[in-house]
């Protein structure tokens, strides 16, 4: 889940030695860095040894698969950070438009009854949970089924019904928007049935938002089955890989044991680059830089709830304004 961090909180010590959230975890919990560690150990203790002679490996000629490592390496993690944005500001989206399409409701239908208001607005903030409930949820297939626990969260919060939920397990296309669909319909029938609706209700404003909505959905799942393609992951893990392995050769020119902690850092550095970029490409999930959808589901029901409030009722009221000619006086 996301960290929030204020970076004036952390000095040198604490953020180097912390362990939660960080690279350190995401590499030195795999075997490749160890395994590195022991190439780059054995050949040192091979080359400083006399019954075996090492060929020797000027650092210079490192120098070449170092550059091509490093633009793969920054090519790779730009693309998955604009990825990572990119999902960000589609999920922020998503709440915008529950919001939006909240308010219409508010100031189109100002005397419905809390339980209609409620009925007219569930449907929206049900396909957002729906849609992250495929994408992050604990079912297999990669949470793209909905488990049977979160169809019950559904109706426990009443934006579902049991009949509902079994009509949406049936359904073999886009749940999300045939949710979305549910909502624009329910809205149209009551613009049909209120009587003291608002001057000028139509549905285009409520459909503009469905469809604003379905949008944000669509490119989220479109770009989750669109990854960057694998032939450029697998050139970047193979570019990484071969470039250790030879920088951890070259290194035992140098002689000394003190080549084991440098080798350490930039194999650290190197990994903990690459296993940063592979979180951010998919940030659904629980590792340490996905997106907290829980609050992100939690806040848009909150914020629905507080919008259907009594409290967010509109009062009408008169201002006094001082006439101009008191003003010039």
């Amino acid at each position: 889940m996301t960290i929030y961090y204020e970076p004036g909180d952390f000095n040198e010590m604490t953020c180097i030695f912390r362990w939660n959230g960080t690279i350190l975890p995401a590499v030195l919990m795999r075997p490749v860095i160890w395994l590195l560690m022991i190439f780059h150990c054995a050949m040192l203790y091979l080359h400083k040894g006399d019954s075996v002679e090492m060929p020797v490996l000027p650092w210079k000629l490192t120098a070449l698969p170092t550059s091509l490592l490093v633009f793969f390496l920054v090519f790779y993690s730009g693309n998955c950070f604009t990825r990572y944005y990119t999902f960000y500001g589609k999920c922020t989206g998503m709440g915008g438009c529950v919001m939006s399409w909240v308010g219409l409701l508010r100031v189109y239908f100002p005397k419905a009854t809390p339980t209609q208001m409620w009925n007219l607005s569930r449907y929206v903030v049900a396909s957002v949970y729906v849609l992250y409930f495929q994408l992050a949820g604990g079912a297999s297939d990669g949470g793209k089924l909905v488990t049977d626990q979160e169809w019950y969260v559904l109706v426990q919060t009443s934006l579902l019904s049991q009949d509902e939920v079994a009509k949406l397990k049936a359904y073999r296309g886009f749940k999300p928007f045939l949710i979305q669909v549910w909502a624009m319909r329910a809205v149209a029938d009551h613009i049909a049935a209120d009587p003291y609706k608002a001057q000028g209700t139509a549905l285009g404003p409520f459909q503009a938002q469905a469809l604003a909505l379905r949008g944000n959905c669509a490119d989220v799942v479109n770009m989750m089955t669109q990854p960057v393609p694998f032939p450029y992951f697998h050139t970047l893990t193979l570019m990484l890989s071969l470039n250790l392995v030879l920088c951890g050769y070259a290194m035992i020119e140098f002689e000394t044991v003190m080549s084991i902690p440098v080798f350490f850092i930039v194999s650290l550095v190197l990994l903990g680059l690459k296993e940063t970029a592979v979180a951010l490409s998919d940030p659904f999930g629980g590792d340490d830089v996905d997106f907290n959808v829980d609050v992100f589901m939690a806040s848009m029901l909150a914020n629905t709830k507080a919008m259907l409030a009594p409290s967010a009722d509109y009062v009408s009221s008169s201002l006094k304004v001082p006439s101009m000619k008191s003003n010039l006086e």
